[in-house]
């Protein structure tokens, strides 16, 4: 199996996770450093194909190839890449509390937090908006679907085995 396959299938657990919906209050950072590893882990799926995945010249030839191709794709182009820059590169469009998937917060006495408080609430992940107003969630699972697709041409081209590691 391909390393960048590994990858994903984390990647599919940890949107899964976020996107599950709980009414147990969480600290604010829980779900901010979830979304934050999501998108680093979603535009890193390439370097570990590119990497990892290409470990013979036949393979770095045809990944190259490939690799010019699906950075021209529109999720990649508008979402991954930018997404990735702005919260790894500038550290700015992370979730804001403000956000309607977010419920009423709360701040509790946290000993173990700089501070000595947290900021707790709930989320509700398919109701949160990117700063242009698009909801976040579909261009998660778009990013998710393109790598899949493009993985699977690897596979294919590799004669990989496409079962995940679960």
């Amino acid at each position: 199996m391909l390393a960048a396959r590994a990858q994903l299938d984390f990647i599919n657990s940890l949107v899964a996770r976020f996107q599950r919906r709980d009414s147990v209050m969480q600290p604010l950072i829980v779900f901010q450093s979830q979304y934050i590893a999501i998108i680093a882990l979603l535009r890193s799926v390439g370097h570990v194909f590119e990497k990892v995945d290409c470990d013979t010249s036949e393979r770095e030839v045809w990944g190259n190839r490939k690799w010019a191709e699906w950075k021209r794709v529109p999720i990649f182009r508008s979402f991954i890449e930018p997404r990735r820059n702005d919260l790894l590169k500038e550290f700015k469009g992370g979730l804001e509390l403000r956000d309607i998937g977010f419920s009423s917060p709360a701040i509790v006495a946290d000993p173990s937090m700089p501070g000595m408080t947290s900021i707790v609430t709930t989320l509700e992940a398919a109701d949160l908006r990117d700063a242009n107003g698009r909801f976040i969630l579909p261009q998660i699972h778009e990013a998710v679907a393109f790598w899949d697709r493009c993985l699977a041409e690897a596979e294919a081209a590799f004669g990989e085995d496409r079962r995940s590691a679960s």
